[in-house]
């Protein structure tokens, strides 16, 4: 954790597109190790809620827009999309913006082990229902009436004039079944059906293709509660400067979060909790002539 004077060196960093590297850590191995074990979906979720850096939407890497970044910097696990008929829960969402969009990024995660298709090549049920759930999220946002809802829990009364423009991406099975011969005479032809089965706005992936990138080394995970936002998780990577102060006094407390993170020291997590809490301290009180920065680049 690292106390930075300029947020110009926070943004600046995310122009790499190097793996993350911490002494005696590697997101990688750690990851690889866990999709090797046969873990169950909670499992998995739980993994990348502690490292939203493996989880793609946050940085305009999914659709279009997104490229001015998350709301709040981080990335929402299992938020309530709240509205008409039967609430929504994707796994995990990120709300990115860009001069014109706000593009919600919903992602779904099933168990790895579950396959694609089975061995006459039709779409196993256990994928049909994963895409059923992207369908119930785009009928979700296509109500203005729930549009009107995200506006206000997530956006807060900001960015009207923007126009919604959702993502959907289905992160499912492994990359083996679509690169070797072990579950199908024809996996090539296999990959092409599953490219083909895309529909608008949507993305597909396997839990292979999750890496750690440079350029999310500093988001963090997120809850929406009845009392609103909530810092959930954070990565040992997060550094801290007067660009925390807008984000540190909407999230308000971190001690959960901090203390969750198991990289870290007890010495670190004192630290950051201290910067974060100044630098909270910091944007609400104004009048002391330190101008403090909010997450709202390209404003």
């Amino acid at each position: 954790m690292i106390d930075g004077g300029c947020p110009r060196s926070r943004a600046a960093s995310r122009h790499s597109s190097a793996k993350v590297n911490i002494p005696g850590w590697s997101i990688s191995r750690e990851w690889k190790v866990l999709l090797a074990s046969d873990p169950e979906e909670g499992a998995v979720h739980r993994f990348l809620e502690d490292h939203p850096v493996l989880l793609p939407g946050g940085l305009g890497d999914i659709g279009p827009g997104g490229h001015h970044g998350p709301e709040l910097g981080g990335v929402f696990s299992e938020p309530p999309l709240h509205g008409l008929a039967r609430d929504r829960r994707p796994d995990f969402m990120w709300v990115t913006r860009s001069t014109s969009l706000i593009t919600p990024v919903c992602i779904e995660i099933e168990k790895p082990s579950k396959r694609w298709f089975t061995k006459d090549g039709r779409p196993t049920s256990e994928l049909t229902q994963a895409l059923d759930q992207l369908t119930d999220w785009k009928v979700w946002f296509s109500e203005p009436e729930n549009q009107s809802i995200f506006r206000k829990t997530y956006l807060r009364g900001q960015y009207d004039d923007r126009q919604l423009l959702p993502q959907y991406v289905l992160i499912y099975g492994r990359a083996k079944e679509f690169d070797s011969f072990e579950y199908h005479t024809r996996p090539d032809r296999l990959r092409k059906k599953r490219d083909y089965m895309r529909r608008p706005d949507e993305s597909f992936m396997t839990f292979d293709s999750l890496e750690p990138k440079q350029e999310r080394a500093e988001l963090t995970t997120l809850a929406m509660t009845s009392d609103g936002p909530e810092l959930l998780a954070i990565p040992p990577t997060l550094t801290t400067g007067p660009f925390t102060g807008y984000v540190a006094t909407e999230l308000r407390s971190p001690h959960a979060a901090v203390a969750r993170n198991k990289l870290l020291s007890d010495q670190r997590k004192g630290h950051v909790v201290e910067r974060w809490l100044h630098w909270q301290s910091v944007h609400e009180a104004p009048a002391h002539g330190l101008r403090t920065y909010s997450n709202r680049k390209g404003e």
